[in-house]
């Protein structure tokens, strides 16, 4: 101190002032309440004991003087500067409030002020060795007076640049201690800083990170006269009190400003405090205060801005808290301090809902909702802004939960959403896509605002076109024109073109795409033609297709890659690969510019064509071009096509290969995982990424995967679990569609079955089937076929046929295996009367193959074989559709699709049987020879039946027939007898052996009852029963003979029938 003094006497000036460049540390003075802890015997100077008077005692010295000095700068608590580590938070505080009375203050600096002069004349005579004061004559002491003022002036203006350069400064990390001392200096001169300098001070001290940095911010604004005081200078001491977590502080500083300033002076910084602490009581007095004051007055400024600032899911939480705070404080009382807590408490919930386009919990906001509704039951506006909270995040889960709270707030009777809200739901139903949503949505525009805005109408008037939803359609266009005139252009006509093309129906494509030109005065556009091209394409009519491609050729116009795609994509899903390309290359000659949509054509042609190879290397080749779009939909493909042949190893591989290479998963992509699980047995693994991965992964759910769960445990023969996912599903809101009902169908038929007596009449129908029927029949609608995602039980047939169609395939084939005709009668003629509801072709004379093999299975049974073969060269005539390649003629062999090649399986099985049991053996063996010859193949139950049935046969050619070709296609994967060990698990090892292959594409393996026929046959041989000698057999089937040699004996029915004499 001393040193400091003497150097201000000496020399003064701004050299002195700038000399120094090393840093000054801050002296930390001791608080006067230190002392008492001990060291009283200390021997201290008296000019020390100055510093440890009280303010009162200052007081008394000062007034012993005689005269006024102006107010110093600085509080008393800057210069009593003390070890505040040694006591807690809340007691510095306390201590500090303590001594911010306004009076106390100002005696405080002046005493302050007197002392510190006292001080440097005491040093400075220490230092010189000056013996008194007052020796010099009165003149030479005026003259000494007006020197030191002149030199005062002069200093001070020195220090007064100082504190400015450092204040310009933007570095101010070196500078406070140094910038304080200047400020004393001043101070001690009875000098003062600019208004300017004063507040750039302020806000310099108040931002430091250093707490004796913002005691004198505080300090210092206690320093200014009360009239003198800015908003300015409110706001940096309010913040800086809070600084010091001096709340106390900061609210008297509050309470002043907006006694004496318009607007919200500190409001926000001591809100943002107090709720962030949970002070709620202050939080409440602050706010209350604030609205009391200045509600009627003045435009409410945004006093929110310092709590909204916190974290979304920290303010839930601060925000529950203070509901439960005005909730416990109603229950105990009734008076204003309830009703003020409730309105606060309402308030930052609001502010809380305010905060839009951030993540949080959606159960922490559904508590703060009930809390409000508890504070307030009838706050329609507080739950409408939780409404639009969970609307502005674009997660799959907040948009269900925004969903939802919109459904239970429109029940509300006070509920009255402004068009800005419903505008948002509309938005969110818009990219659900789901029927019941666009019915809910424009109920409530008629109900809240009595029309759809003309982009809101045409929005949704394209989802319902999405949906096939043709009625509700017609029905808001109806309304639209009512509302908004009758349309004139392109729009409203590709909404209604498209609206068939989603419901497949080509003859509601073709009357809308001619008939609404007139109506709407527009010309077709390009995107008119593609949807009358891909309505063909969906359903899979080639021809139709073509002539309508055709037909744009001839136009003005000319076809685009969305085109060719559509071409493209119905060759593929033909298998036809080499079609698809010649388009591909087509498109090339014709300048198209590929899209990723023409590739995903071509992976899918390679994979229904058995290309496995070449598809991976096109997906992978995919990679490294630079065309637009997603990559997923192909490696999905991919991944469902090794999935379908059980290769588990594979998809999983692929699915890393997709994760490696941050390709993104949906839906289908999901789906494929699951279908491996679900053809490997393993429903439960399938049910889990349904029930736990897909929501944790934010993918949306459909009725599709549910298929796939239920499938899988169809196979399991778990059916309580398939009705158990089934109700899952229906409580999701999920519709039940094609591949649902045809499971829940199969399910009910085994219950049935298992449930049924052994005498009981099989004409009478087993009630859990019927119920299943009727509810699917009862129900059935196009709309179902606007699904863009694949269904299960369709196989080769159009898609608008396959729909109705399914269902009766089956249960006719359940009725003819048990032989009630009339069922089945019953069953076909209402078929018939079905498809009439939604189609006009001639459904009788073209029957699906499917279909017509059910129908053949009962004819089979009643011994009809004239119409069992009239249905055989019916579903001939309709494979001729299905299986012909691009631009070959029937009538030549090889006409036959290699990815058609088994669709004469189903039919053929019971073909085989009769003309087997007519003794018609030479027609059977050519019916073979020239399925053949189309291209046909046999799957391997097809060629075992075929088999057994020429083994059977008492002709030795026929007999020999049958070894020759077990040994050509069934033989070469033959493991062995000693594959299966015990003889008594033979059997069973084989069937699960079997049942791997029977369904697969070119697995094939002899079945344990062609092979005990074989036996018999090679058995009467060799006993000279048969004409046929033995080394026949051994020269045309050696491995098929040998097979037979090592067969063990094993007493079963087939061994002990067959078998008997050997």
């Amino acid at each position: 101190m001393i040193e400091r003094a003497v150097g201000w006497l000496d020399t003064g000036g701004r050299a002195v002032l700038r000399g120094s460049k090393k840093q000054i540390r801050s002296r930390r003075h001791l608080h006067s309440a230190f002392w008492s802890h001990g060291a009283g015997n200390i021997d201290l100077p008296s000019w020390w004991m100055l510093f440890l008077q009280s303010p009162c005692a200052a007081q008394e010295t000062r007034s012993s003087k005689g005269h006024e000095t102006p107010r110093a700068a600085f509080s008393s608590g800057l210069q009593e500067i003390f070890l505040d580590f040694l006591y807690p938070v809340h007691t510095l505080a306390l201590i500090r409030r303590l001594k911010r009375s306004t009076n106390a203050q100002h005696h405080a600096a002046q005493n302050i002020k007197h002392y510190s002069r006292s001080y440097t004349s005491i040093a400075a005579d220490f230092i010189n060795g000056a013996k008194a004061f007052g020796t010099a004559t009165q003149d030479e002491a005026q003259d000494a007076s007006m020197r030191s003022s002149t030199e005062t002036s002069q200093t001070g203006d020195a220090i007064r640049r100082g504190i400015n350069e450092m204040l310009d400064s933007k570095d101010h990390t070196w500078i406070y201690d140094e910038l304080w001392q200047h400020y004393q200096a001043l101070s001690e001169m009875a000098q003062t800083l600019s208004p300017q300098d004063l507040t750039k001070m302020l806000r310099c001290l108040g931002t430091s990170e250093r707490t004796i940095d913002v005691e004198r911010a505080v300090a210092l604004f206690d320093s200014i006269p009360v009239p003198q005081r800015r908003a300015i200078h409110y706001s940096y001491a309010v913040s800086a009190a809070l600084s010091l977590k001096d709340l106390d502080t900061a609210i008297d500083i509050h309470r002043e400003a907006l006694a004496r300033i318009s607007g919200s002076i500190g409001t926000a910084a001591v809100l943002r405090y107090t709720v962030q602490h949970e002070k709620w009581q202050s939080a409440i007095d602050t706010w209350h205060m604030y609205w009391v004051n200045k509600l009627h007055y003045y435009t409410r400024p945004d006093i929110w801005t310092g709590v909204n600032a916190l974290s979304l899911p920290d303010l839930m939480d601060k925000a529950i808290s203070a509901a439960d705070f005005a909730i416990s404080t109603s229950e105990s009382s009734l008076d204003k301090t309830a009703v003020a807590a409730r309105d606060f408490a309402l308030e930052l919930i609001r502010q809380t809902f305010r905060i839009q386009n951030a993540s949080f919990d959606i159960h922490k906001q559904w508590r703060l909702i009930q809390k409000a509704k508890t504070l307030d039951a009838s706050d329609m506006m507080t739950q409408a802004m939780a409404l639009e909270q969970l609307l502005s995040v674009s997660s799959r889960e907040h948009g269900h939960r925004s969903l939802n709270l919109y459904r239970l707030l429109r029940k509300e009777p006070t509920f009255l959403p402004s068009t800005a809200l419903l505008s948002l739901v509309t938005d969110k139903l818009l990219a659900e896509k789901t029927n019941f949503g666009m019915s809910m949505i424009i109920e409530d525009w008629r109900t809240y605002h009595r029309k759809l805005p003309h982009g809101i109408a045409i929005g949704v008037a394209r989802c319902l076109a999405q949906l096939g939803q043709l009625e509700s359609l017609q029905n808001l266009f109806r309304d639209f024109c009512s509302t908004h005139g009758v349309p004139i252009g392109s729009v409203w006509y590709h909404i209604f073109l498209f609206v068939h093309n989603r419901r497949a129906d080509p003859e509601g494509v073709v009357r809308a795409f001619k008939d609404l030109q007139k109506e709407f005065l527009c010309k077709p556009t390009l995107r008119a033609w593609n949807y009358v091209i891909g309505t063909f394409s969906r359903i899979g009519d080639i021809e139709g297709a073509l002539s309508w491609f055709n037909k744009l050729l001839e136009s003005d116009l000319r076809p685009d890659s969305r085109t060719y795609f559509l071409l493209m994509s119905m060759y593929a899903k033909r298998g036809d690969w080499e079609a698809a390309h010649d388009l591909y290359q087509q498109s090339k000659m014709d300048g198209i510019k590929t899209s990723m949509l023409m590739i995903d054509s071509l992976v899918l042609a390679n994979i229904n064509n058995e290309r496995l190879a070449e598809a991976e290397q096109l997906v992978k080749e995919a990679l490294q071009t630079n065309l637009e779009g997603s990559r997923t939909f192909m490696w999905t493909i991919l991944l469902n096509a090794y999935a379908l042949r059980k290769e588990i190893e594979k998809v999983s591989e692929l699915h890393k290969q997709m994760q490696d290479l941050e390709i993104a998963s949906d839906g289908m992509t999901y789906a494929a995982l699951m279908t491996s699980l679900a053809f490997a047995k393993m429903p439960q693994a399938a049910y889990k990424i349904l029930d736990k991965v897909m929501p944790r992964a934010q993918i949306k759910r459909t009725s599709l995967h549910y298929a796939i769960v239920m499938g899988g445990y169809l196979a399991t023969e778990d059916y309580g679990k398939i009705f158990e996912v089934y109700k899952n599903m229906l409580t999701r809101n999920l519709s039940p569609t094609m591949s649902t009902q045809n499971i829940l169908l199969r399910a009910a038929a085994s219950v049935d079955k298992a449930n049924q007596v052994s005498d009981k009449d099989p004409e009478i129908q087993p009630e859990l089937v019927r119920q299943a029927f009727e509810q699917t029949i009862s129900s059935l609608d196009p709309i179902e076929l606007a699904a863009s995602e694949p269904r299960k039980f369709v196989g080769p047939n159009p898609l608008n046929e396959s729909f109705s169609s399914t269902y009766f395939e089956y249960l006719i084939f359940l009725y003819g295996k048990d032989a009630a005709f009339a069922r089945v009668t019953e069953l076909y003629e209402r078929y018939i009367s079905t498809s009439a509801r939604f189609s006009n072709r001639d459904v009788e004379a073209s029957p699906p193959i499917r279909l017509l093999s059910a129908l053949m299975v009962a004819h089979l049974r009643a011994g009809n074989h004239e119409e069992l073969e009239r249905c055989w060269y019916l579903a001939l005539d309709r494979a001729e559709k299905l299986a012909c390649r691009a631009r070959a003629v029937t009538s030549e062999p090889g006409w036959v699709l290699n990815s058609r090649r088994l669709i004469m399986n189903l039919p053929l099985r019971q073909y085989i049987t009769s003309l087997s049991e007519q003794g018609r053996m030479h027609d059977l063996i050519s019916t073979i020879n020239e399925l053949h010859s189309f291209g046909f193949a046999l799957n391997s139950p097809n060629w075992n039946h075929y088999i057994q049935h020429l083994a059977q046969s008492p002709e030795p050619r026929h007999q020999l027939l049958a070894f020759e070709l077990c040994e050509r296609e069934l033989i070469p994967t033959w493991p062995g007898w000693d594959r299966f060990g015990d003889p008594k698990y033979v059997k069973i090892k084989l069937r699960a052996m079997i049942n791997n292959t029977l369904n697969s594409l070119n697995g094939k393996m002899p079945a344990y009852l062609t092979l005990v026929h074989l036996a018999a046959v090679y058995l009467q041989a060799k006993q000279g029963i048969r004409l046929t000698p033995l080394q026949h057999f051994d020269r045309v089937a050696p491995k098929t003979v040998e097979a037979l040699s090592n067969m063990p004996r094993m007493a079963d029915r087939h061994q002990i029938t067959l078998l008997r004499d050997g």
